[in-house]
C-alpha cells in the first residue's frame, strides 16, 4: 500500500509542478524567451513524464509504440492548452492583449487534446456541436479579454510583476 501511495503521489506531483511550470514558462515568455522557455521545456517533460508513468507503469497498460508516442504528444498538447489557461489567468495584467488570445486557444486545445487522450467517440453530430460550443466559448473569451485589455491601464510593461526592474 505504502508504495502505490508514494508512486501515485510522485505522479500528481510531476503533473502539478508541470502545469505550473508550462502555465508560468507559456505566459512570461514574451518577457524572457531564454528563461520561460526552459521553464516551460521542464514543465512539458514533468507532466507528459507524469502521463506516461500513470498510464503504461502505475495502470500496466499495454500500449504499442504508436500509442505510447500519441499519448505523450496528446499529454504535451493538454499541457500546453492547461497552461495557457491558467497562465493567463494568473498573469493577464502582465500581458493582456496576449492573454485575450491564449486563454481562447487554450481551451480549444485542452479540450480536444482531452477527448482525444481519454478516446472519446463522439458522432458526427456531436462534434459539430461541440466544435460550435467551442468556438462560441473562444470566441466570446477573447472579446471579453480583448474589452478587458482595453480597459486595463497599466504604466508598466508587464503588469506588476516587473515594477522596478529592468527588463
Amino acid at each position: 500500500m505504502l508504495k502505490n501511495l508514494l508512486s501515485r503521489y510522485l505522479v500528481y506531483i510531476t503533473y502539478f509542478l508541470g502545469i505550473g511550470m508550462v502555465s508560468s514558462g507559456i505566459v512570461l515568455m514574451p518577457f524572457n524567451a531564454f528563461r520561460y522557455g526552459t521553464i516551460l521545456t521542464i514543465g512539458l517533460i514533468l507532466f507528459s513524464t507524469g502521463s506516461f508513468i500513470n498510464e503504461v507503469i502505475i495502470d500496466k497498460k499495454q500500449l504499442s509504440l504508436k500509442e505510447r508516442i500519441k499519448l505523450i504528444l496528446v499529454s504535451l498538447t493538454l499541457a500546453i492548452g492547461i497552461g495557457m489557461i491558467s497562465g493567463g489567468i494568473a498573469h493577464f495584467k502582465e500581458s493582456p492583449n496576449y492573454v485575450a488570445f491564449l486563454i481562447p486557444i487554450g481551451i480549444i486545445l485542452s479540450c480536444v487534446s482531452f477527448i482525444i487522450k481519454n478516446g472519446f467517440k463522439l458522432t458526427r453530430k456531436e462534434m459539430i456541436i461541440m466544435a460550435s460550443l467551442l468556438l462560441v466559448i473562444a470566441f466570446g473569451a477573447n472579446r471579453g479579454l480583448s474589452y478587458g485589455a482595453m480597459q486595463l491601464n497599466t504604466e508598466v510593461k508587464g503588469g506588476d510583476i516587473f515594477k522596478g526592474h529592468d527588463m
